[in-house]
């Protein structure tokens, strides 16, 4: 829709990403929140407030739920201690809710509260091609090892079951670091240590591959004129970090491209301002930012290899 002034006008998104938590407890060495590059928090009950309050007005004039309501994006959502409170106000304003942790913060007491949240969806990410090569690449100084983690997601999914409840559905998001760029012509394979360590389990969880993506504000070095033209992240989902501010897409982990903050902007209106007027123009003319040069959606894919990042 163009309005008067010759704007595009879209519709407000239906695919909602909030960050409980910019911060993170791990360090891991191929994100930009591990490497210290992000902005950290922890989203405050009076911003969290705020959003909530920007979404039930949209969703009073949509007359539907969001599709979706992401609780994640840079950090780890389970530092925030107002995070199942956050799931329980987001369950009524989404059909379905999902999060992504890291896993360290999983026990007994968090799983119960997991379980009764009505979380949907729940990603817990375990890197590398090996035991060892995950605890290399995921640093903490909480000793959460690959064994650890793995034994709590287990008990997640048996106490799921125990309690005769379908929901959280549970993933395995396994990032691979390839050695070469010519090794990422295939799709990357669930690595046999997951297969071995999920084995009793197999029927309720779903591994997710990936190849590490060189993330913006990386030194990587990518290439200038995109491959393609359009970004489905600017004109069909929205992300508000753990501070108010609004990025272009989930790939922002670190500020680089502020669009507004809901604190100071109508949410509905920074939908529409002139920041995203002027982003969505220079993608379909073939001229992004510099945030999103060599981004996946815009660039025919180029991995993160190992001599990227390891030193």
């Amino acid at each position: 829709m163009v309005n008067q002034s010759g704007k595009n006008i879209l519709p407000f998104p239906q695919v909602v990403r909030i960050e409980p938590a910019a911060s993170c407890n791990f360090k891991c060495i191929h994100c930009p929140t591990g490497l210290d590059m992000s902005p950290t928090g922890i989203m405050s009950p009076e911003t969290f407030t705020k959003v909530v309050s920007s979404l039930e007005k949209v969703i009073t004039k949509q007359g539907h739920l969001f599709k979706v309501i992401v609780l994640y994006h840079g950090g780890e959502p389970l530092l925030n201690k107002n995070f199942f409170e956050m799931v329980r106000i987001s369950k009524k304003l989404a059909g379905f809710v999902k999060t992504v942790t890291n896993g360290s913060k999983l026990n007994n007491e968090v799983i119960q509260k997991i379980i009764d949240s009505g979380l949907d969806h729940i990603e817990v990410s375990l890197d590398g091609i090996s035991a060892g090569e995950n605890d290399k690449i995921r640093i903490n100084h909480v000793g959460a090892t690959f064994d650890s983690i793995s034994k709590q997601v287990i008990a997640l999914i048996k106490m799921r079951r125990q309690k005769g409840k379908q929901t959280p559905k549970v993933f395995i998001s396994n990032t691979q670091i390839p050695e070469t760029t010519e090794q990422t012509v295939n799709e990357p394979q669930e690595p046999q240590y997951i297969l071995d360590a999920f084995k009793d389990v197999a029927d309720d969880i779903t591994c997710k591959c990936a190849w590490a993506m060189v993330w913006p504000g990386m030194p990587v070095k990518t290439q200038n004129r995109p491959d393609f033209n359009f970004c489905i992240h600017v004109v069909q989902d929205i992300t508000i970090r753990s501070n108010g501010d609004v990025v272009p897409c989930c790939y922002d982990l670190i500020n680089k491209m502020p669009m507004g903050n809901i604190l100071l902007e109508d949410l509905e209106t920074l939908w529409n301002n002139q920041n995203y007027q002027n982003l969505r123009k220079d993608v379909e003319d073939f001229n992004p930012p510099n945030l999103c040069r060599g981004c996946p959606m815009l660039y025919n894919f180029k991995p993160m290899t190992k001599s990227d990042i390891f030193i």
